[in-house]
């Protein structure tokens, strides 16, 4: 048995029987495969996934204005350090430009390149393809149901995230 068969064995195995665990641990196991899978069609194009999600909130949440860093930062979850340097290899990589907001010069905000919008267009369809392959090992019905539990899943979780942040006040 190899390592990543051991891994699994080990992450599924040592829950059974405790569905929360499961369904965590499945989720966990499945994101790694899938990030794997990223990881290898971004590679050739020197770019990561976390490269490529930054590209697509810039490009669609920032539009031709642009989109802050901190939204990035509140997006991508991760911390504002770590998306100073993110943002500092996308410039590096000719992918975006950082500008002050004339609004408030606190505010970093980020705009998409040309080149940046041009390696999107490059890797979008094989990354969609990418995605339909990975989904679809499962049946329709099987994709259909577990998107409306995913979202149901997130809908409560974020109303509850919001619902404590509001009792803190």
């Amino acid at each position: 048995m190899n390592d990543d068969q051991s891994l699994k064995n080990f992450y599924l195995e040592t829950v059974r029987g405790r569905p929360s665990a499961e369904v965590f641990n499945g989720m966990l196991c499945v994101y790694s495969l899938l990030y794997r899978k990223m990881e290898e069609y971004f590679k050739d194009f020197e770019l990561t996934p976390v490269k490529f999600n930054a590209l697509l909130l810039v490009k669609h949440l920032g539009g031709n204005d642009g989109i802050s860093q901190n939204a990035i930062c509140h997006h991508l979850i991760v911390s504002p350090s770590n998306i100073t340097r993110l943002i500092d290899r996308l410039i590096a990589d000719g992918y975006v430009e950082r500008s002050l907001s004339s609004q408030d010069r606190r505010v970093k905000l980020i705009k998409i390149t040309k080149s940046g919008s041009e390696i999107l267009e490059k890797l979008f369809h094989g990354y969609g393809e990418m995605i339909q392959q990975s989904v679809y090992v499962l049946e329709r019905p099987e994709v259909e149901q577990l998107a409306g539990l995913l979202l149901k899943w997130f809908s409560k979780l974020d109303v509850s995230s919001l619902e404590e942040k509001n009792n803190d006040k």
